[in-house]
């Protein structure tokens, strides 16, 4: 005849498959959380990509509306769907610049993407990279922790992105 489980083996069997189902969440967890921050740093790389493009193509129209407006020292662009006007300076060959010696970089970004410096979560750095080659304009550093950045010269008002 077989043992009908007592009170105490039936414990003891609870308790091992209680540790059982708290390993496979664990591990679970673990899986879960390794696939979200991969996910997470590929969605910030997509939107700093993006970031560049809408820089360039901001500092394109900025320089083709220089052109047709006679070369003034400012550009006036309105916004979409909105009646505000953005004033962007302009160098002598019109590019997007700032004549400001302090935080020139950080205000050529404001004037050209309006808005602050980030990218999804993560704080983007500009920074003025001296340069003697570079004596019309300035060469600016946009990056993100991870290292990817990409740069704009105000001589030439190229973008150049590096991953």
């Amino acid at each position: 005849m077989e043992k009908t489980p007592n009170y105490t083996d039936k414990k003891q069997r609870s308790i091992f498959e209680f540790v059982i189902v708290i390993v496979i969440v664990v591990i679970m967890m673990t899986l879960l959380i390794d696939v979200f921050f991969s996910q997470q740093t590929k969605v910030t790389n997509t939107a700093f990509n993006n970031l560049s493009q809408n820089f360039t193509t901001k500092v394109n129209v900025v320089h083709g509306q220089w052109l047709m407006d006679k070369q003034p020292n400012v550009v006036v662009l309105n916004r979409l769907n909105s009646s505000e006007k953005a004033i962007i300076d302009v160098n002598k060959k019109g590019w997007v610049d700032n004549e400001h010696a302090s935080l020139a970089c950080q205000k050529i970004w404001q004037q050209v993407l309006a808005m602050p410096l980030q990218v999804v979560k993560s704080k983007v750095i500009a920074i003025e990279i001296q340069n003697n080659a570079n004596k019309i304009g300035r060469l600016c550093r946009y990056s993100i922790a991870n290292g990817q950045y990409f740069d704009y010269r105000s001589d030439t008002g190229k973008v150049k992105l590096v991953d």
